[in-house]
């Protein structure tokens, strides 16, 4: 199920409009080329960096951009984490953006805040600032410092201000665009494909198989990232989804069932038709509905014809091999031909 990203407010617009200017992309972000247009720009800038990289892993492209961008990574896991960050940036180099820190991170919709230091000498590799907001959770470490990343490449300094807060927000078009280029550093294609290529040689797509390319890749990226970017460059059609109890669209407390949010599919899936309905039962038999059930991890063949909407639609009778496992109450599955 795609994401709606909501109309942009006039904020929105005018970041979109800086961010296309920094990048010197002609187009605007009505343009159905812009975001493909900003993500070539971004990547464009950091390519010399990278290729001086390689052979490399994620975790260390995050370190190598970060360090070429003169941006340093701080994690917050705990009030006493803000209370080292005070002393050494406010108090031990008198940056007093890092004033707002406590109050900007008592608020949990806050997952980074990027500063901008007022007082850094040229070259310090502190210039910039990301402080990451894991207090509720580390699991999105990995993805943070790229999507930090983004905006730090993509976005004119701040100049007058000392810092910028970031609430991940799918439906927001600037976060939604700094996602989109997030990901093509993140799992940078370049490495990423092949490897995950190796694996598709000699495997079927599972989560024994993820697992392994994650430890390889990126051992701190989260479940659903590295999923979702191993379909991307899948080999053969594959999708990826998710599965909770819940009710219809239209109304939540409606008909409940295990029912899907579709976290993405490659081109291959595209032509194989390989797609689902947004907000889909899970049938009984599926391996799906069997994980969520059981709680353990399910591989095994099935058949897309036996999937049914109310209305009586199903979809293309495709066998493919079901990958799913239960985490914290929901499925996560990857679908294969």
């Amino acid at each position: 199920m795609a994401r709606e990203t909501k109309k942009p407010n006039v904020q929105d617009i005018l970041r979109l409009d800086a961010i296309a200017k920094n990048l010197k992309v002609k187009s605007r972000f009505e343009d159905s080329t812009f975001t493909t247009d900003v993500k070539a720009a971004c990547l464009a800038r950091v390519v010399p960096v990278l290729k001086k990289l390689l052979p490399c892993t994620g975790e260390e492209i995050a370190i190598g951009l970060g360090e070429s961008l003169c941006l340093k990574f701080e994690e917050v896991h705990g009030p006493h984490d803000v209370v080292k960050l005070e002393d050494h940036y406010l108090k031990g180099k008198k940056e007093i953006g890092f004033a707002q820190l406590r109050d900007e991170l008592e608020n949990p919709g806050v997952d980074a805040l990027l500063f901008q230091r007022m007082h850094a000498k040229a070259g310090d590799p502190d210039t910039w600032v990301a402080v990451l907001n894991l207090q509720e959770s580390g699991s999105k470490a990995y993805w943070n410092r790229f999507h930090e990343l983004s905006h730090r490449i993509a976005e004119p300094p701040q100049k007058i201000l000392p810092l910028r807060r970031h609430q991940f927000e799918a439906s927001n078009p600037v976060e939604a665009l700094m996602d989109s280029v997030a990901a093509e550093m993140a799992f940078y294609e370049p490495v990423f494909r092949p490897l995950v290529a190796d694996y598709a040689r000699n495997n079927r797509l599972s989560f024994e198989v993820i697992e392994q390319i994650r430890q390889q890749y990126a051992p701190t990226a989260s479940l659903l990232s590295t999923m979702k970017a191993i379909v991307r460059y899948w080999p053969r059609a594959a999708a990826s989804l998710t599965a909770e109890f819940r009710g219809r669209l239209s109304s939540p407390g409606t008909d409940p069932a295990l029912r899907v949010t579709s976290q993405g599919h490659n081109d291959y899936a595209n032509r194989k038709g390989l797609m689902f309905f947004p907000n889909m039962r899970v049938p009984i038999g599926s391996p799906i509905h069997q994980a969520f059930v059981s709680g353990e991890q399910q591989n095994a063949v099935e058949n897309l014809g036996n999937w049914e909407t109310s209305s009586g639609k199903s979809l293309a009778a495709i066998t493919v091999f079901t990958s799913a496992c239960l985490i914290n109450g929901r499925v996560y599955a990857v679908l294969s031909i």
